[in-house]
């Protein structure tokens, strides 16, 4: 087992106690990312040059989805941090070395959606927007931002008529954090907006992000857009993992249904549908995995995935949440009128997972992109 993972392994339990804590602050505690850097967690895809763990995707993932059967939140955290390292790495090597250069336990947030505007100005460009969903904020140092390029007030524009979009690094002191993080699940994640007016940005502190970024380790040679979507399921999978553990330990503990005269564990309706979710689990890790392992043995053979490749990659995050999703509901149902009480596990599991459904890493939209390639069709602008 690697390094990290067995280190993470045995943090579990104190994160698990303090997941009330995290879910009330709605935040995760400086505590637990100390804990959490003393793991190796923190710096998993920092660049090995700085002292950062480059490790293998498929660990990275395990990672994610170990904490995240102790705390959904804390796992989501763990994963965008993880996803913003390699973000930010597709900036110029010269400012990835200057970000990095004080700790490979860099602690970034942002979002790739457009919502801001950035407009050319003498020493490089002005940037305005607000950006939602932006996990981890309050402790981040730096932020990534996109932004539609504007000239004139217009968007500018490519060859194909599309918005050239262009990413921006900012400093945390740059920007304000707008509190906006009241949610049905994963309140812990503190994914705030954030409002960016008039800031200054040299065009060393931008890129385009569907570019390819510099330097050649594998982890690079996959696209960051195609990954989304497994970090994603990741935290589904360790989320309805523990549920279904939750369900189990209410049946080992004996738990008897209202006017029935068998425990759970002897209701045959009960072992049916226990077994059915178990199974449905190991198929959702199973996808993950052999999606992680697939690419990352790719980019370590230099060998660039092909469309038909990437668009697997990008439908296979979206099923794997979906049967994440059913597995949580199982457990939920299973554990009858136990699941309803805010000192059940199951209540915040259930929320938090539904909440994961709403990520636009884990929509639908994908396999049509992938339906498309089969056919030998065009997949539009799905992959770029």
């Amino acid at each position: 087992m690697p390094a990290t993972l067995v280190r993470v392994t045995d943090l579990l339990p104190q994160i698990a106690a303090r997941a009330d804590d995290v879910e009330n602050e709605r935040h995760v505690s400086a505590e637990i990312l100390d804990d959490l850097r003393r793991t190796g967690a923190l710096r998993m895809l920092s660049p090995g040059r700085h002292g950062g763990g480059d490790e293998p995707l498929p660990t990275v993932l395990q990672v994610v989805e170990s904490v995240s059967t102790a705390d959904a939140s804390v796992g989501w955290t763990v994963a965008q941090h993880a996803q913003a390292q390699l973000i930010l790495r597709h900036f110029p090597a010269a400012t990835v070395d200057r970000v990095f250069s004080g700790s490979p336990d860099l602690l970034a947030a942002g979002a790739v959606a457009p919502k801001g505007r950035a407009t050319r100005i003498a020493d490089g460009w002005q940037i305005n927007g607000q950006w939602p969903f932006v996990s981890g904020a309050p402790q981040a140092t730096w932020f990534f931002v996109q932004c539609l390029e504007v000239k004139d007030g217009s968007p500018v524009l490519d060859p194909d008529d599309l918005p050239v979009l262009r990413l921006a690094l900012l400093a945390a002191e740059q920007l304000e954090i707008v509190d906006t993080w009241s949610t049905m699940g994963l309140r812990g994640t503190a994914s705030h907006d954030v409002r960016v007016n008039r800031a200054e940005c040299d065009d060393a502190y931008t890129c385009h992000f569907a570019s390819t970024p510099p330097g050649d380790e594998p982890i690079l040679r996959i696209p960051a857009r195609d990954l989304g979507g497994l970090f994603v399921a990741a935290v589904a999978v360790g989320n309805a993992a523990a549920a279904l553990d939750d369900t189990i330990a209410l049946a080992l503990a004996g738990k008897r249904p209202a006017f029935s005269p068998h425990p759970l564990g002897k209701s045959p309706g009960f072992v049916q549908r226990l077994g059915a979710a178990e199974v449905r689990l190991r198929s959702a890790r199973a996808l993950l995995s052999e999606q992680a392992s697939c690419v990352w043995e790719s980019a370590l053979a230099g060998v660039p995935l092909g469309l038909r490749d990437r668009a697997a990659l990008r439908s296979a995050g979206p099923h794997v949440v979906e049967s994440a999703t059913a597995v949580l509901d199982a457990a939920y149902a299973l554990g009858g009128g136990t699941s309803l009480y805010d000192r059940s596990p199951l209540q915040r599991r259930l929320r938090d997972g539904h909440t994961i459904t709403q990520h636009f890493a884990a929509g639908p939209d994908v396999f049509g992109a992938l339906g498309a390639v089969l056919v030998g069709a065009d997949p539009g602008t799905a992959l770029r």
